[in-house]
């Protein structure tokens, strides 16, 4: 230890625990470098850290002193620690109980790492306090969106020119079914083909060739198949 903390180390009155009931009444009289001289604990380059703060005006927070506690942007334990007074007097604790309770008192407090330096306005009384350690943050809940389907209307595929073949509804609801046609209507006459008779189109070696049907022919064909396959898909609609 230099000689001169050594010095004025021996010249303090330490006391384990004082009132600090009147604020002002007895203020510090001494520098920022004597009184952190008193506290060896903390060391050379953070003593020079907070020096430098100190001189310079430029506090880590602005505090409010209370009877029961220190509020401020951080976090502080509510105890203050080695207090000094007028000229060589130190105090281990200060008692505030003697406070009203609306009573708050503004302070300065200089942080060198976990040393924190308590300088309140009214009186100067160069102190120390300590910052509580930032309390962990709750882990965000997991939020789960639930998505709800709406219900849509069943995919309607649009009509085949084929529908008749495959079985699907053609929207002829309102049309006369074949045993309500009305007597004046002609009947069309149904033409199956023959199996027995070899189609125009069966050609062999040596015979004679075929005509080609016309194109009438084949139109008579095609809606006679279709008119089958309509009647029997009505009777069976009524079977059942």
């Amino acid at each position: 230890m230099p000689i001169t903390a050594a010095a004025l180390a021996a010249s303090l009155v330490f006391s384990a625990t004082c009132s600090w009931n009147r604020p002002g009444v007895d203020p510090y009289r001494g520098d920022a470098a004597g009184a952190l001289a008193h506290y060896p604990d903390i060391p050379p380059d953070g003593r020079q850290a907070l020096l430098a703060k100190i001189a310079a005006g430029t506090p880590d927070d602005t505090v409010h002193i209370g009877r029961d506690t220190i509020t401020g942007k951080l976090d502080y334990d509510p105890v203050i620690r080695d207090m000094h007074f007028g000229k060589r007097r130190v105090c281990g604790t200060v008692d505030r109980a003697g406070w009203h309770a609306a009573r708050s008192e503004p302070a300065a407090v200089y942080c060198a790492g976990e040393h924190c330096i308590l300088v309140p306005r009214i009186c100067g009384n160069v102190s120390r306090v300590r910052r509580r350690p930032a309390a962990p943050q709750p882990a965000p809940a997991n939020t789960r969106v639930e998505v709800i389907e709406a219900p849509g209307q069943p995919w309607q595929p649009a009509s085949h020119p084929l529908d008749w073949a495959l079985g699907i509804e053609l929207g002829l609801a309102d049309s006369t079914p074949p045993d309500e046609e009305e007597e004046d209507s002609p009947e069309r006459p149904v033409v199956v083909p023959d199996p027995g008779v070899a189609p125009p189109w069966d050609w062999h070696p040596g015979g004679s060739l075929q005509p080609v049907p016309e194109a009438s022919t084949w139109a008579m064909l095609v809606a006679g198949f279709g008119c089958l396959a309509g009647w029997r898909r009505l009777t069976d609609r009524k079977r059942h």
